[in-house]
């Protein structure tokens, strides 16, 4: 009797336990658990205006990602138009995977690029046009030395091109309009 009663508590703890590791994973689906919080921070510096980026769902699944499918790592933030507004969000320099950044006709979107940005490492892609950013075209954009494509049109930037972009080899295509 207490061989049963032990093998049937065996086997519910077992069972249980097999379903724990899928049911943690079903909140985050195949979405990298720190993007996943990163991605979360970002929507509440933007004040969660997008309807698909409900916690405990997949990331990878949402508006405006896409997501490597072997690293299931994201690689490109896509914000385009809508009526967000505030800064671009410091957290973006916390994707480390991310290939392609997109802000586009945002014009709530005020404020200096953030400097996190220079941790993206792996950034080709960088487009930030049709905002009302401000101050001077960073210097620091020059340190992303993968950069291919460069866009910061229509915003509301002061002063020269920095003389550090000079360094970029290739020089990346390069879009700057008023």
């Amino acid at each position: 009797m207490k061989r049963t009663h032990l093998t049937i508590i065996l086997l519910s703890a077992f069972f249980v336990s097999s379903l724990l590791p899928h049911s943690l994973n079903a909140a985050t689906g195949r979405c990298n658990p720190s993007d996943y919080e990163v991605l979360l921070k970002i929507s509440k510096a933007l004040g969660n205006p997008f309807p698909s980026w409900v916690p405990n769902t997949d990331c990878c699944d949402w508006y405006g990602l896409q997501c490597n499918d072997t690293t299931n790592r994201v690689v490109e933030l896509t914000i385009f138009s809508g009526q967000i507004s505030g800064q671009i969000p410091s957290e973006v320099g916390d994707l480390p995977y991310l290939d392609n950044l997109t802000f586009r006709k945002l014009s709530n979107i005020t404020g200096p690029i953030p400097q996190s940005i220079t941790k993206l490492k792996r950034l080709r892609f960088l487009r930030l046009s049709w905002l009302n950013l401000t101050g001077p075209v960073p210097d620091f954009i020059s340190e992303l030395s993968n950069l291919i494509f460069l866009e910061l049109n229509f915003n509301k930037f002061t002063g020269p091109i920095p003389s550090s972009f000079s360094s970029f080899t290739p020089l990346p295509n390069l879009v700057l309009s008023v």
